[in-house]
């Protein structure tokens, strides 16, 4: 079961086109989905430590097959732990490198809550750390952006910021690393990179608006504001342009209100909720049998 969730969780988020029209219930599905392979897992090792016989008497071709599902389930979880542990050591250590250099060479600005860069170059990040981290912006950017941009683009940041997105983006690249290299991995690096982007676009439209937000992305881009951008096409969703970016914001007022985010909600709850439930129903047939005799 752990491995039916995660996969074909990680499988509908990469390949199909609609976690574009709702970013933040194609993340709650992928959650749901990790989370619930890793409920199963837990409850198959609970079932085999509490009825071993049971489990080694299920064989399949004179293997026993349960047992050997549930140890090539545990060596995957064990890699993507040392991958994720791996990735978020070398992480911390570059981000702390990165923060000392802005404070060398950035200035603090209290009126914007960030620090600022002396560049000619709209520059625009986040960097995780003690206290939330610093959100990150130049002095070209101030210069040719107006003030509500500018609080768009820093909400955007913030985002990456409060909602811990450096930590998703190194689950996701600890994923990719224990799976096998292939279309679907480059895929569902490519997806998950692009749906954390769209998730802070939802964060910093609903606190600037969603019409400044597109306008201050296309110009971030150099992307035509004045053009009200098409609905990407199935080869360009693949990549999430900036105009998919700016489609879904200008023409959806709120992140995750359709139909098809309703769906994918409630399919991640169901998701999660799967194993505990056969948990359950297992546990109480188990108790019905003993009292009954």
């Amino acid at each position: 079961m752990s491995v039916v969730l995660a996969g074909t969780t990680l499988a509908v988020v990469s390949v199909t086109d609609w976690p574009y029209r709702a970013p933040c219930a194609a993340l709650s599905l992928w959650a749901a989905g990790m989370a619930g392979a890793l409920t199963a897992l837990l409850a198959g090792t609970y079932a085999f430590a509490a009825h071993p016989e049971a489990v080694l008497a299920h064989r399949l071709l004179g293997v026993p097959a349960d047992f050997v599902a549930l140890a090539v389930a545990w060596l995957f979880a064990a890699r993507i732990t040392f991958s994720f542990l791996r990735i978020h050591r070398a992480a911390r250590k570059r981000r702390a490198k990165h923060r000392a250099l802005l404070e060398l060479f950035g200035r603090p600005s209290k009126a914007r809550r960030a620090m600022v860069l002396p560049s000619r170059q709209p520059l625009a990040y986040s960097v995780p750390g003690p206290e939330g981290g610093h959100a990150v912006i130049s002095d070209a950017l101030l210069e040719g952006f107006t003030g509500p941009e500018v609080d768009s683009i820093l909400a955007h940041e913030r985002a990456h910021l409060t909602e811990r997105h450096h930590l998703l983006t190194e689950l996701c690249d600890a994923v990719r690393t224990a799976l096998p290299r292939g279309q679907l991995t480059i895929r569902f690096a490519e997806r998950f990179g692009a749906l954390i982007e769209m998730r802070a676009d939802c964060a910093a439209r609903n606190r600037c608006g969603r019409h400044v937000t597109a306008d201050a992305l296309g110009r971030w881009t150099a992307e035509p504001t004045a053009t009200v951008p098409a609905p990407p096409t199935r080869a360009a969703a693949r990549t999430c342009p900036v105009s998919a970016r700016r489609y879904h914001l200008i023409n959806h007022p709120k992140c995750c209100s359709s139909l098809t985010a309703a769906g994918a909600f409630a399919a991640a709850c169901s998701i999660a909720a799967a194993p505990v439930v056969l948990i359950g129903a297992g546990t109480l047939s188990a108790l019905c049998a003993l009292i009954c005799g």
